[in-house]
């Protein structure tokens, strides 16, 4: 009885130590990477998303790990001044926050930081590269939904006037994507719903570029390189999903993960990837670094732009049609890869399920979603900094 009280209690405290503050901070490391650079790396014991926010009156970068907490070694570290960084302190402002503050000169600075996973005999490590280049600044302000972009200094380079979109219908040639009951073929609906949208956002005053405007297959990664032919400020992937049950149904969007959000984002990125392997072009050795790409993609600007982007499309389409539960979705598509322009990929519904099947095939649905995507649109360019 004894054994089995002992080994309750110990559960429980594994329990509540998971639920707050899942992560630990167990070291610190600051060091001059090279001349004008300092670095700073934390070791964890898992992995963590930590908010940046720079701060003046005095200079400072602010660290933010939420759910996190510090080991008693990591408590006990002295990080003194290291090149232009005057010293590190850290503190809980916050239950459940760990807070790691960086004092800075009173210049402009800039920063790059990026997550490692476990490798080599370390763990989980949050890296961030501070630079006195005086090219660019850092804005006062961030957030772990969009990090701080750099700026140039005194004479900002000159913005695009014009923002260009590529939409990407999906599939295509012999790829018909999925089927509905009704003999719909995927690949029809997309192509005709990027077409709508198109004339919708030139409309707007955007330009825009489609990856196919006739039935024909592109691969996975001839998708993305039309993107980055086009210097697309964003790229949208259009689709329609599939269900076992007929009862499925609503719209979603999904943006870049290494780890799926639910065991059907995880189906679904797994069966639209396989869309090379079908048409006899295999690509999965071709890229060498694939695997870091989704890591980096995770930490990256572009990676909270497209997030940024999708919160923005599901507040508009909520407001015309009907959504799945936790409408943004997150998992590993190729067509998302991209490590330079933000991107999305749209499931308009299921063509399984027979109400959204007709609905698909109807032009004025499809305008209401086209018309949400381009007011959502409009919003994101409103609210970045190029």
């Amino acid at each position: 009885m004894k054994r089995w009280f002992i080994l309750l209690i110990g559960l429980l405290c594994f329990f509540v130590g998971t639920a707050y503050g899942a992560v630990e901070i167990t070291g610190m490391r600051l060091a001059e990477k090279s001349p004008g650079t300092v670095r700073f790396v934390a070791d964890l014991s898992d992995e963590s998303s930590p908010k940046i926010s720079r701060l003046e009156n005095p200079a400072r970068l602010v660290i933010d790990f939420p759910q996190t907490s510090f080991s008693s070694a990591a408590k006990q570290q002295k990080l003194g001044k290291t090149g232009f960084v005057g010293g590190v302190r850290i503190g809980t402002p916050f239950e459940n926050t760990a807070r790691i503050v960086l004092d800075l000169p009173a210049i402009i600075l800039t920063e790059q930081h990026f997550l490692l996973r476990p490798q080599g005999g370390l763990g989980w490590r949050f890296v961030l590269d501070v630079s006195n280049d005086q090219t660019a600044v850092l804005p006062v302000t961030a957030s772990s939904a969009k990090p701080a972009p750099t700026v140039g200094l005194n004479t900002l380079k000159p913005t695009k006037k014009t923002k260009t979109i590529v939409l990407d219908p999906g599939h295509g040639g012999q790829d018909p994507g999925a089927i509905s009951k009704s003999g719909y073929y995927e690949k029809n609906i997309t192509l005709s719903m990027a077409k709508e949208t198109k004339a919708l956002l030139e409309k707007a005053g955007y330009k825009v570029v489609l990856t196919r405007d006739k039935d024909i297959f592109i691969p996975l990664r001839g998708r993305i390189k039309k993107a980055h032919e086009a210097q697309a400020d964003l790229f949208i992937s259009i689709h329609a999903d599939s269900a076992k049950s007929s009862s499925a149904q609503g719209l979603s969007i999904y943006t870049i993960s290494e780890r799926a959000s639910d065991a059907e984002a995880a189906a679904l990125a797994e069966r639209e990837n396989k869309a090379d392997i079908i048409m006899e072009m295999d690509l999965t050795d071709i890229d060498p670094q694939a695997g870091s790409v989704l890591l980096s993609l995770a930490k990256t600007e572009m990676m909270n732009r497209s997030v940024q982007f999708a919160q923005t499309v599901v507040r508009e389409m909520r407001k015309s049609v009907k959504l799945v539960p936790n409408a943004h979705k997150y998992a590993g598509f190729v067509v998302l890869k991209s490590p330079s322009v933000p991107s999305v990929l749209i499931e308009l519904g299921y063509l399984s399920n027979k109400d959204e099947d007709k609905k698909l095939q109807k032009k004025d649905y499809r305008q209401k979603l086209a018309e949400a995507i381009v007011r959502a649109t409009k919003d994101y360019f409103a609210n970045i900094s190029d």
